[in-house]
């Protein structure tokens, strides 16, 4: 048998026995070839017949690609010829068939360059953080650690990554599982999910800003047509508020009046008529002012709204999931873990710029004992006291503690930005209004209700 029909036959019998080798060029010199494990995990190969063939090994060139790195090459084409006995025959399917185990058994291999970047993100830090690898399953073991607090999580990589090799598990090109973690069940949860939902919008072709913008958990009020509706069912400041809230005032006067009467006897009638008359002045001026603030309020809120309506659609423009690709997304999830998780100990509350945490983790997780845990009054007071410093998320994306928060939103200016660095973003959360004008005279009610306290402590 001549070397020319040796070779066509081993190629043939390369094609029985690996239907999903692409054979593209066979000659009695050369053979052009690629093996595809999925869309996105492809190898392309030449093998070489030289001269004296086969009492001389085959030589192998893999082409070095995103699927294979540069420093594995040479390594892999030496351990493809490796230990193949020469002068025998079948050498072409004896080095197909390392090839495609090799290429079977890594997992890592469409994603070895994120891979990388992992590592060196995760090394970067002197923190007691750690990533293992391994290859044959897919998984990485991940421990991010800061001060006292610790997130312990495993992520596997899917066979079809960055998409899925079946359809039940779409959304899941790298499958998070928490391990452990000394964070409360609530904070734990909220980013847990936020992170598997960065995965599930990148695998439906969205990039890692809008992914991680549109899987935030606390979602942005919409100010689109069909919702200005039921937003402005909230009361207004109209003729007949003005007019009821006049009564109102005139009620609280007689209120006064009576109190005077009392009074009367003691300080004189001149000097109680004469204050009378400068409450009912102050009310008078009280019902303009909150007049002329509602009109610049309107205004106000006109202008912000614009530029609220003009930032959701930019956030929603572009997601287009019939024209998108899987986007690659385990250093998007990783870098996700490492900034919103591991960092969190380390944010400050942009309000009183303290640590929003405390440095114990007991101590965060009796922030959110429940109430059936508390029985005695002391344990409810203690509850209460606990609930002020209580981390809460915003629409930005940072946190505040629950006092700090609440005095953000209740107190004027109204509609502020956020003013931690490189934010200033609108600040929302959906335990408070989301409309200015409702803000605005919930806050006057209370200035007025006050107002008339100190008014009837000066009687007593």
């Amino acid at each position: 048998m001549d070397l020319a029909s040796s070779i066509s036959d081993e190629v043939a019998e390369l094609r029985e026995a690996f239907p999903n080798v692409l054979i593209q060029t066979s000659t009695p010199s050369f053979l052009i070839a690629s093996y595809q494990r999925t869309p996105y995990t492809c190898v392309k190969f030449t093998i070489t017949f030289p001269k004296g063939y086969p009492d001389h090994p085959l030589i192998i060139d893999i082409k070095s690609d995103e699927v294979v790195p540069p420093g594995l090459k040479k390594k892999l084409e030496t351990d493809l010829v490796l230990d193949i006995p020469v002068g025998l025959h079948q050498q072409v399917i004896t080095v197909v068939n390392k090839l495609v185990q090799f290429v079977d058994q890594n997992k890592f291999l469409p994603c070895w360059k994120e891979l990388k970047q992992c590592i060196n993100l995760v090394k970067s830090d002197s923190s007691d953080s750690t990533i293992s690898i391994f290859e044959s399953k897919g998984r990485v073991k991940l421990k991010l650690c800061t001060q006292k607090y610790f997130y312990n999580c495993s992520i596997t990589i899917d066979n079809g990554y960055p998409s899925t090799a079946t359809h039940e598990d779409w959304g899941k090109p790298c499958d998070l599982k928490l391990i452990s973690t000394n964070f409360p069940p609530k904070i734990e949860m909220m980013l847990t999910l936020q992170a598997k939902e960065v995965v599930r919008r990148m695998h439906d072709g969205m990039t890692s800003e809008k992914a991680l913008v549109l899987s935030n958990p606390v979602r942005q009020p919409t100010f689109d047509d069909d919702d200005s509706k039921k937003r402005d069912t909230t009361e207004r400041l109209t003729k007949d508020k003005l007019k009821s809230l006049k009564h109102d005032i005139d009620t609280l006067s007689t209120v006064r009046d009576l109190r005077e009467k009392d009074a009367q006897k003691v300080q004189g009638k001149a000097h109680v008529l004469k204050q009378h008359s400068k409450d009912r002045k102050a009310a008078r001026r009280a019902i303009h002012k909150i007049t002329d603030q509602e009109r610049a309020a309107d205004l106000a809120l006109e202008e912000k709204e614009k530029l609220w309506k003009n930032d959701d659609q930019t956030r929603m423009a572009g997601y287009d999931m019939q024209d998108g690709d899987p986007q690659p997304s385990l250093l998007a999830l990783v870098n996700f873990l490492k900034e919103k998780i591991q960092f969190l100990p380390k944010a400050k509350c942009p309000f009183c710029t303290k640590a929003t945490l405390p440095s114990d983790p007991d101590e965060l997780k009796s922030l959110y004992s429940s109430p059936s845990a508390c029985k005695t009054e002391k344990e409810k007071k203690q509850r209460k006291l606990a609930r002020a410093q209580r981390p809460m998320r915003c629409y930005c994306g940072c946190w505040y503690h629950h006092d700090c928060l609440d005095k953000f939103m209740t107190e004027p200016p109204f509609g502020a930005s956020c003013s931690t660095p490189n934010c200033g973003r609108r600040v929302f959360h959906p335990d408070w209004p989301d409309d200015m004008k409702q803000l605005e005279r919930e806050w006057a009610s209370l200035q007025a209700r006050k107002r008339e306290i100190e008014d009837a402590a000066m009687f007593f």
